[in-house]
């Protein structure tokens, strides 16, 4: 099995000798970051602590021990991940410590993120890590119809079935709240303050979600010979959920590909990880994008990787209790698979063409326009904003490991 995350919110003795490395993390933006994501694999560590497996490793920047999170990826060892969250200034270089031996002290004994999934049960509700199905569809057996995450800023889910789309909950407040509204806020809640659903996906893209493209339209991912999901991580710095097919025919070949969506403690940002078990060739092509939003739909690209709305619609079918809402959308792809634009007819997409890869990155993110303590209340500002994230997203922070 595996489903181990290690972190630091307890003391640990290693049975290992203390040893440091040195590691140099450099902003290489003019831009003043916070919170920017440190990811650093165990093989690339391996590379200087010789016969290490998996034991803590805590995170130092000068005296300040920060929170950390060692992942169990996929089972091999190599591609276990250590994560941290990292302030430092514009083009600055900062030399942080990474010490295994222990023990460490209590520094993420706090609740900023999570992950859940339910399965339903006679009535009640019976928390899973992982669920598969040979029928490809655990739609109406799950709550929530699909693992969920949330960070204090928004939370999303993505549904059990052909589709496989991302939805969306936003919030009036920063805080954790699916564990008490399972999505679905009572009346009591939602006077409290709590956020729900504020998009009304239906047969779309959502937002960020990866689908077919048949030269005309987005196409779900249909047929399946199996199709997974799992909480790869709950926290407590970051959640991992994997959606996984597998033997998916699609353009002449046959796919096994893992959708892994990563989020962070403090961002509404999510990282897509597309992992294949063998190289795309050349015949396959996705889309990503967002959704185009019913009654108003203020679209911006710029032609370049990023795409985005703005709009306002019901985001239930239920329009006598629930008014409408509106959001802002946005998905950006690389450059180096970013295969131009195109449109359908409930979606604004993107083409991605990852041939020779066997896998590939992208992200998403969203704004609810009732968000208390934001600023973006329209469509400019919104871009303005996602114009500025996609350049922070497409220039991560720069690890260099060292003695």
């Amino acid at each position: 099995m595996r489903y181990t995350t290690l972190f630091f919110a307890l003391a640990f003795s290693c049975p290992l000798a203390a040893a440091e490395l040195i590691i140099e993390v450099q902003n290489p933006l003019a831009i003043d970051r916070v919170a920017a994501p440190v990811c650093i694999t165990v093989g690339d560590i391996q590379q200087y602590w010789k016969g290490y497996r998996y034991s803590p490793i805590a995170v130092f920047d000068g005296d300040k021990q920060l929170c950390s999170q060692l992942d169990d990826m996929n089972g091999q060892l190599s591609e276990h991940e250590l994560s941290f969250l990292l302030d430092i200034k514009a083009n600055e270089t900062k030399r942080l410590r990474l010490v295994n031996g222990g023990p460490y002290n209590e520094v993420c004994a706090y609740d900023k993120i999570r992950a859940q999934m339910y399965k339903k049960n006679s009535g009640s509700l019976e928390p899973v890590r992982q669920l598969g199905s040979f029928t490809g569809d655990a739609y109406n057996i799950l709550h929530h119809h699909g693992p969920a995450w949330e960070t204090e800023q928004i939370a999303y889910r993505v549904y059990f079935d052909q589709k496989q789309t991302i939805d969306v909950y936003g919030k009036y407040n920063q805080q954790l709240e699916l564990v008490q509204s399972l999505w679905y806020p009572t009346d009591e809640q939602l006077a409290q303050g709590f956020g729900d659903d504020i998009l009304l996906v239906k047969g779309s893209i959502g937002v960020g979600t990866l689908k077919g493209w048949d030269g005309a339209k987005a196409l779900h991912i249909q047929p399946v010979k199996v199709r997974s999901a799992e909480i790869v991580s709950y926290g407590p710095l970051r959640t991992i959920v994997d959606m996984s097919v597998a033997g998916w025919p699609y353009m002449g070949d046959t796919l096994d590909v893992t959708m892994r969506y990563i989020s962070y403690a403090g961002h509404r940002d999510v990282e897509v990880r597309v992992l294949s078990d063998k190289p795309f060739s050349p015949s396959i092509q996705f889309c990503t994008g967002v959704q185009k939003i019913q009654r108003i739909d203020t679209a911006f690209t710029d032609n370049e990787g990023l795409t985005c709305t703005w709009g306002t619609y019901f985001p239930v079918n239920d329009t006598v209790k629930y008014g409408v809402q509106t959001v802002g959308l946005a998905a950006t792809v690389p450059q180096s698979i970013y295969n131009g634009d195109a449109e359908d007819k409930v979606n604004h997409l993107m083409l991605i063409k990852p041939t020779g890869a066997n896998r590939f990155t992208y992200h998403f993110w969203v704004v609810s326009e009732k968000e208390k303590w934001n600023s973006i209340k329209s469509s400019r500002a919104f871009f303005d904003y996602s114009v500025k994230e996609k350049h922070l997203l497409q220039n991560p922070l720069s690890v260099k490991l060292g003695k």
